[in-house]
């Protein structure tokens, strides 16, 4: 009988403690993926082709070797973010870096859905690059967010295509 007591109170114990456990995960920890590091663009390739560089110059150019020799350079296609959850998502400020621009702006994101917004975006400059610009299309459009702290993908529009914009931890 005191065999019996014991493996009751078990189970007892364990569909009690189980459900908590379990809803845990309500979505990414936002914090740790986004803030605390600088993120540095290191491609932009179209929805569902992640080991295709976009040309986005048009011509015969390689696209792979233009996209890593202008990313390179240090300072530029930089992103920080800062933020706390507020009303259940985690909202913030962001400053970044293209080529000839800096800007800042407001970012929310709801970390069930993956869903991501920008708002309130002041440039300074003027962007001639034309892989930076598509860094300015990005910042200014992103609906949607993938990754991890060590991997960030924002995706974004330009017409009708979407592309995504991958990001690594800067010292990486």
């Amino acid at each position: 009988m005191k065999k019996f007591f014991i493996y009751i109170s078990c189970i007892m114990f364990a569909l009690l403690t189980l459900p908590s456990l379990s809803g845990c995960d309500k979505g990414d920890d936002v914090k740790i993926i986004f803030t605390g590091k600088t993120w540095k663009m290191s491609y932009i390739f179209r929805e569902g082709n992640p080991k295709a560089y976009v040309n986005f110059w048009g011509d015969d150019r390689d696209a792979e070797a233009e996209s890593i020799a202008t990313q390179k350079l240090d300072g530029n296609y930089e992103l920080e973010f800062t933020g706390a959850t507020i009303d259940g998502a985690f909202t913030g400020a962001f400053y970044g870096k293209g080529v000839k621009t800096s800007f800042t702006g407001t970012w929310r994101v709801d970390a069930e859905k993956r869903i991501m917004s920008t708002y309130d975006m002041k440039w300074t400059g003027d962007e001639s690059d034309v892989l930076a610009k598509q860094f300015q299309k990005c910042m200014n459009t992103a609906f949607k967010y993938t990754g991890d702290s060590n991997a960030l993908y924002l995706y974004y529009k330009d017409g009708e295509v979407t592309y995504v914009m991958a990001l690594l931890p800067k010292n990486r």
